[in-house]
């Protein structure tokens, strides 16, 4: 398990550890467009389909796959670029740019009106039907109704 960051503005991600005897260290770009891993010990071998981390003493301690197939049939590449044996970059195949993640356009972001029309109607509407159907249960029906009504309502109204 690990904790995901939705912040916005990450700006300097690097991890850092061992693995066998290879340490490394990984930095995503300011720009997220590229991540470099950088080799303390041992080398990259690139070969068609992954890179190669290989030890001083000539033991493959891993690889990185190149390409990537998920549930839903899709393949996520990225291009190693060998800046030298112990510095690799790789840069996402086909990723969403910059520009299509900072835009409003993306599925189930909405933009809702400035005044809240649509909230305040909703809440309004569904406060009256939560006190018709909560009236048959007395007062306290009704007023809880009323919380209940207005609360979906209110959501509905924000989402339509």
């Amino acid at each position: 398990m690990a904790t995901a960051h939705g912040e916005a503005g990450l700006a300097d991600v690097t991890v850092s550890g061992v693995d066998g005897q290879v340490g490394y260290t990984t930095t995503l770009a300011a720009d997220h467009s590229n991540a470099l891993v950088t080799l303390a010990s041992g080398r990259f071998v690139l070969t068609p389909d992954a890179v190669q981390v290989v030890a001083d003493d000539g033991m493959v301690v891993g690889s990185i796959p190149t390409t990537l197939r998920v549930d839903t049939g899709q393949s996520l590449s990225v291009t190693p670029t060998l800046a030298s044996a112990t510095e690799l970059t790789l840069t996402p195949v086909g990723g969403p740019t910059a520009a299509a993640t900072t835009s409003g356009d993306l599925p189930f972001v909405h933009q809702v009106d400035g005044d809240g029309g649509a909230i305040l109607a909703g809440a309004a509407i569904g406060c009256l039907v939560g006190i018709v159907i909560g009236i048959w249960f007395f007062l306290v029906g009704a007023i809880v109704g009323c919380a209940i009504g207005a609360a979906i309502g209110g959501f509905i109204g924000a989402a339509s």
